[in-house]
């Protein structure tokens, strides 16, 4: 799916119909009798209808919203709990009030219809401000429909709540309405295939408002966990406010402003004055014969000494001398003490915000709308040489930025010179799987391998090790085995710090048949290969597939011919590529006197493939996947 941003001053706006409203509790015909969607007739309930209502109230935007859902299967039940999050802070910033539900069944030609009481809809205290409405409706069974509706004030009118078309869920219908006043102008960001497309759209009298119809579920696909990126969704930024009857003051208005309000908030907080990093980091080691020398030792200071929490965004939380004494904060906060610290050992160094893959929007809008970032990276000049540097990983290497930062662009700060700059990470990740194949007196088949695997995808590996080792359980659950197979050697060397490369050696011993007179023995060297399997199974696809990395995996396998037997068939060598060179495979077969080497080789070229390239994507894996576990054959030697 081609994503599309639409970007325009809400004055703008095509005159279309309007979607008539629905009321609450008074179901057609058609939504009574719905049972499956026919765009995705897997779906365990469906939003037949969604309305949000928005408008200002003096200084307080207010929002109605109106959502009806119907449960489709056994497995949607669970939804009858529903969970409304909201931000209250500590002055109330956001609050949720006249909140109503009811539930509807339909049995045996009879409509029962349930209010749901105050005490089955309650309030609870989450944490930092964030509060739940949380509502549970009664005897949710197949068939239901449930519905609620309710109001949020928000105080903050500069970023707007805006509207998100999709849910976990298809949606039949989604509307939303937002009338402006004269005082306050506003600019719109809106994206999706379907907003850019088929959406109505309305204007009039200051009142603006986007229908959209039979939208898809968003939910994770294969090779693709940012899919929040491709949301149909409008958004909306301050632009500029009316201060007297001739004046306006714009807001933001360019990058250069909006960097600056940021720095003023990490300035604010101390993050550039070196006394308290100085008094924190007394007896630290800094120094160097290079400026990387001391870049390094000051990355991994923070990174040992330091724990990440849970929080996220660009703007930090807690002062820089709360900082140095929990030493607990977020990455953004890691990220600016170490900032801190290199400026202070007279090292050039500044923040780029990004917004991270996942957060809503993976191209950035070429106009300071503020939402379109939610993280940083910092970039450092080091001996002449410019090097980005995230603490976002406690595990990570020097000189490693977290998968989900790699984006096309971001906000480099600097105060009077804000610029979005390009973000380019070269690397070589690849993978090389060397093994040894050969028959016991048994029959059993032993397996002595090597994996070496470079960059990304050895970091990939050096955090799947870590966390099973901290979880207590077994390190070859790296790769999934057959159960009866054993395990009789497995372990993993990290030299990601030293040489980019993690090195994992194992040996496994795989049962072979019970007879010992086996006229043929086949063999498929490559089962625990990545793709030996096609992860796209889906008849069809609704956003694009994302490896994450350009990357390669290379296997050899030697195989010793069984002793009495002779090779009788094997897979023949093969070279082929997609159409447009995203992915190449290639499979050579190598005959000695008495073994049989085979080489396979897969090169990810193009990370992010477009969905319309899907289905030849899924061809071209299925065909990987069968050269992969094509077998080499042996034939017993028949005595003359």
């Amino acid at each position: 799916m081609k994503k599309i941003l639409f970007l325009l001053f809400l004055s703008g706006l095509h005159i279309t119909s309007y979607a008539q409203k629905e009321k609450f509790g008074k179901y057609n015909a058609n939504e009574m009798a719905y049972s499956e969607v026919d765009f995705e007739p897997d779906a365990d309930a469906v939003m037949l209808f969604e309305e949000g209502v928005s408008k200002f109230y003096g200084d307080v935007f207010e929002t109605s919203y109106h959502f009806r859902m119907k449960i489709l299967k056994e497995s949607g039940i669970s939804r009858g709990d529903v969970t409304i999050p909201f931000y209250s802070g500590d002055n109330r910033t956001e609050e949720i009030s006249s909140v109503k539900a009811l539930i509807t069944n339909f049995e045996g030609g009879q409509t029962q219809t349930i209010k749901v009481e105050k005490d089955q809809i309650f309030e609870v205290e989450v944490a930092n401000g964030w509060k739940e409405v949380r509502i549970t409706f009664p005897n949710v069974k197949v068939g239901s429909i449930i519905e609620y509706t309710y109001k949020k004030t928000d105080k903050n009118i500069t970023m707007l709540d805006g509207w998100t078309f999709q849910n976990d869920i298809p949606t039949i219908m989604s509307t939303y309405s937002i009338t402006m006043i004269p005082q306050l102008e506003y600019k719109m960001i809106g994206q999706g295939e379907k907003y850019n497309t088929t959406s109505e759209k309305t204007a009039s009298n200051g009142t603006y408002s986007w229908t959209l119809r039979k939208l898809n579920s968003l939910k994770a696909e294969p090779y693709m966990k940012n899919f929040a990126d491709y949301r149909e969704r409008v958004e909306f930024q301050l632009s500029r406010y009316q201060k007297t009857l001739t004046e306006w003051e714009d807001v933001l208005q360019n990058w250069v402003v909006l960097g600056n309000e940021v720095l003023k908030d990490y300035d604010e907080k101390g993050y550039f004055r070196t006394a308290p990093l100085d008094k924190a980091t007394v007896g630290a080691d800094f120094e160097g014969s290079t400026e990387l020398e001391k870049a390094q030792k000051a990355y991994y200071y923070i990174q040992e000494n330091f724990q990440i929490n849970e929080e996220r965004g660009f703007f930090p939380d807690q002062w820089i001398n709360q900082l140095m004494k929990s030493k607990i904060g977020s990455p953004l906060e890691l990220d600016l003490a170490l900032m801190g610290i290199l400026t202070s050992l007279g090292i050039e160094c500044h923040p780029i915000l990004v917004g991270s893959k996942g957060s809503g929007r993976s191209d950035l809008v070429p106009f300071p709308f503020i939402n379109q970032f939610n993280s940083m990276v910092l970039l450092a000049k080091l001996d002449g040489n410019e090097y980005l540097l995230d603490l976002e990983d406690p595990i990570a290497p020097f000189g490693y930025v977290d998968l989900d930062k790699h984006v096309k662009a971001g906000l480099l700060l600097i105060k009077d010179n804000s610029q979005l700059v390009p973000i380019s990470i070269p690397h070589n990740s690849n993978s090389i799987f060397i093994s040894q194949l050969k028959f016991d007196e048994a029959n059993n088949l032993m397996v002595e391998g090597n994996l070496r695997q470079s960059y990304y995808e050895g970091l990939v590996t050096a955090q799947r090790s870590h966390d099973l080792e901290k979880s207590n359980r077994p390190l070859y659950e790296l790769f999934t085995l057959d159960p009866n197979w054993e395990v009789v050697d497995f372990e993993v060397e990290d030299k990601m710090k030293e040489s980019n490369y993690t090195t994992t050696n194992y040996k496994l011993r795989i049962p072979g048949p019970e007879s010992d007179n086996l006229d043929l023995i086949m063999l498929s060297p490559f089962k625990i290969a990545t793709f030996s399997k096609n992860p796209f199974t889906q008849d069809f696809r609704i956003f694009p597939v994302d490896f994450g990395f350009a990357f390669s995996e290379t296997y050899t396998a030697l195989v010793e011919i069984p002793s009495g037997y002779e090779l009788d068939d094997y897979p023949l060598k093969e070279s082929i590529t997609m159409e447009n060179g995203e992915v190449v495979f290639q499979y050579n077969p190598i005959i000695m006197n008495d073994k049989v080497q085979i080489s396979a080789k897969v090169e990810i070229r193009k990370p992010k493939i477009d969905v319309r390239q899907y289905g030849n994507l899924k061809y071209f894996m299925e065909s990987i996947a069968t050269k992969m576990n094509a077998p080499i054959v042996f034939k017993k030697v028949v005595d003359p």
